[in-house]
């Protein structure tokens, strides 16, 4: 499936949320240039390269290019004037020094489609904060839902609000290209990472207005609902059960022969569970003891009961359906020179996953790029001369 062939994206993004936005149209067929400075997108060599190799698949084209000199924000503009889709991930402000905002761009490119990705967005009081995933995660109420009650509150340990707003960059983007297609219009995307982890905070804000209470941390547990934790099996290894509601609670007293803690009064409705959730919890745990970890896993999904090993990476590299599911891919770190593992995008057809492309080295298409612009292979080297763009 690739919708979006021959569909022009000009990516001027960096981190992870913007590069994923754009790997996910590139993934479809987009054409993406990638446009860096002259030192690269400044993950490049973060964990190892790690977090540019994941957020840079898809065959991008790479482009270095000083911006900070007038020539090279030329070529800047000239790629955003053939562009259909512009994506930009500076501060608020900044892509107006360079001719690149949008009012500029749709100026010589009525029908763009330009999407900025921030920390903040474009307005209000935090505009102007600069900020990473975990910043985010605490100024949206994310983290204080995460954690043990008793500790201070601690972030998600991998960034889910940047790939959450890459993946709705990626939606705002498709919709406004689709919207093109019937009224010729262009758009612009106000994508902000807050916004995102806002949105994801929306059955805890309805649940503070409903029933007047603040949400708590509850470390494994879902506030409000038991049993819902992590348990130890008889081996050592662990798993994750959750057990929210009556029927599924009889299930599991059911399936691991405790009908007796159906009779139990302490545990009667989801409410006495709640309250006595450490007692519950305590008799399951005991219970849980007689059994191998991966058994009692696959006795619990069996009886209809939502349950999982957990795992850590080296676990999950060799699970049997991560492999059925083809969701670990091989590709480039270039960094590192090394081809590496990590996860496919979970963009699944009838057909199965995309195959996407290697990331590419800095500059690595400076000269294809150029070209295609019709700029002229001495200029091309005069550029490269006055350390205007480089080139791998």
């Amino acid at each position: 499936m690739q919708p979006f062939e021959g569909v022009d994206v000009l990516d001027l993004t960096q981190s992870i949320a913007g590069p994923v936005s754009t790997a996910m149209l590139a993934s479809m067929g987009a054409n993406v240039v990638k446009l860096e400075p002259p030192d690269g997108d400044a993950f490049r060599g973060m964990l190892g390269g790690a977090m540019f190799t994941y957020a840079n698949r898809g065959g991008k084209r790479s482009i270095a290019v000083d911006l900070k000199t007038e020539e090279g924000a030329t070529v800047a503009r000239d790629l955003a004037r053939r562009a259909d889709v512009v994506v930009e991930s500076f501060r608020p402000g900044v892509v107006e020094k360079f001719g690149l905002d949008y009012e500029t761009t749709r100026a010589e490119n009525p029908g763009v489609v330009y999407c900025s990705v921030s920390g903040f967005g474009q307005g209000g009081p935090y505009r102007d904060y600069p900020a990473y995933d975990p910043v985010v995660q605490a100024a949206s109420g994310l983290m204080s839902v995460i954690g043990y009650p008793d500790r201070p509150p601690v972030r998600i340990g991998a960034s889910v609000i940047d790939c959450g707003t890459g993946a709705n960059a990626a939606f705002m983007m498709a919709s406004a290209l689709r919207e093109r297609e019937r009224t010729g219009e262009g758009e612009y995307i106000d994508m902000s990472l807050f916004d995102v982890a806002v949105s994801w905070m929306g059955y805890w804000l309805a649940y503070y207005d409903s029933v007047g209470e603040t949400p708590r941390r509850a470390g494994s547990r879902l506030h409000g609902f038991a049993p819902n934790n992590v348990f130890e099996a008889g081996d050592g290894d662990a798993l994750y059960m959750s057990a929210i509601s009556d029927h599924l609670y009889e299930r599991v007293c059911r399936a691991v022969d405790r009908e007796d803690l159906l009779d139990d009064e302490r545990f009667g409705s989801p409410d006495d569970r709640w309250d006595n959730r450490e007692v519950l919890e305590a008799e399951l745990a005991e219970t849980f003891a007689r059994y191998e970890r991966d058994a009692l896993v696959e006795r619990l999904a069996a009886a209809g009961v939502p349950t999982g090993p957990l795992q850590g990476v080296t676990d999950l590299l060799d699970d049997d359906h991560l492999a059925a599911r083809d969701l670990v891919t091989e590709t480039e770190n270039v960094e590192r020179d090394r081809r590496v593992r990590t996860a496919a995008y979970p963009l699944r057809t009838r057909e199965g996953l995309p195959d996407l492309a290697d990331p590419p080295s800095l500059g690595e298409h400076t000269r294809e790029v150029l070209a295609d612009l019709g700029v002229a292979e001495s200029e091309v080297d005069r550029l490269l001369e006055e350390d205007v763009v480089r080139d791998a």
